[in-house]
Formats: C-alpha cells, sequence, structure tokens
C-alpha cells in the first residue's frame, strides 16, 4: 500500500497544482479586473475621437457645399460680366458708326452749303460790290 499511497499523495499534489493552475487568484482576476477598465476608457476615448471627427466631416461639408453654391453665384455672375462686356463693346462700335456717320453728314452739309453759298455770291454781287465785301470777308477769317 505504499505505493499506492505515494502515488495517490503525488496524484494529489498534482491535482492541486492543475487547480491553482485553473483558479484564478484575486491578484490575477484584479490585475484582469484593471486591464478590462483600461481597454474600456480607451474604446470611450476612440468613440470620442470618432464622434468628434464625425462632427468637423460635418462641419467641412456644409463649409463645402456654400464654397460650392458661392462657386456657382459667381460664376453666374461672370457670365453677366461677359454679356454686359459683349453689348457694352457693340454699343461702342455702334456709337463710332454713328459718330462716323455724324461726321460725314457734317462734311457734307458744309459741302453743300457752301456750294449754295458760292453761286449766290457770284451771281448777286456787281462788280462795284465785289472789291468792298472782300475786305469784309478777310476780316472775318480771321
Amino acid at each position: 500500500m505504499n505505493a499506492k499511497t505515494g502515488l495517490l499523495g503525488l496524484l494529489g499534489v498534482l491535482i492541486v497544482a492543475l487547480a491553482a493552475c485553473a483558479v484564478p487568484t484575486a491578484e490575477m482576476a484584479k490585475e484582469r479586473d484593471r486591464q478590462i477598465v483600461d481597454l474600456r476608457r480607451q474604446v470611450d476615448q476612440l468613440r470620442l475621437q470618432v464622434k468628434a471627427k464625425d462632427d468637423e466631416v460635418k462641419v467641412m461639408q456644409t463649409q463645402l457645399s456654400s464654397a460650392q453654391k458661392m462657386e456657382s453665384q459667381v460664376r453666374a455672375l461672370e457670365d453677366r460680366l461677359r454679356v454686359m462686356d459683349d453689348i457694352m463693346m457693340s454699343k461702342a462700335e455702334d456709337i463710332a458708326k454713328l459718330e462716323a456717320q455724324l461726321a460725314a453728314a457734317k462734311e457734307n452739309a458744309a459741302g453743300a452749303k457752301a456750294k449754295a453759298k458760292k453761286p449766290k455770291a457770284e451771281a448777286a454781287p456787281s462788280a462795284a460790290e465785289a472789291p468792298a465785301k472782300a475786305p469784309d470777308a478777310e476780316m472775318k477769317g480771321k
């Protein structure tokens, strides 16, 4: 029975050793709980960071949409400005044409007036009046 008792004793020691390894001690439980709490804190911090990034993304999306609206307004204003510039250029061309026509009309009127005065001046004065009027015409020209 000695061998049996020795084997049973060794078997008991082995069972106690296995039980000690399998059952966590109070220190191991506290360490595990502390790690769990640390992991939960990290998870909470990461969630807060994600929420902050989401809020930042929303703000940036709002800014982007307002910038896009402003860009479309600028494009519309540029288009209107181009149209107005084209109108102004065509009006300037029209004014230049009208001024040229006015100058030509004035020249034609002055030429017609000169032609109209020339035959009357030659036909109406007599030989004696012509020399008397000549100094007056020279004075008016000066």
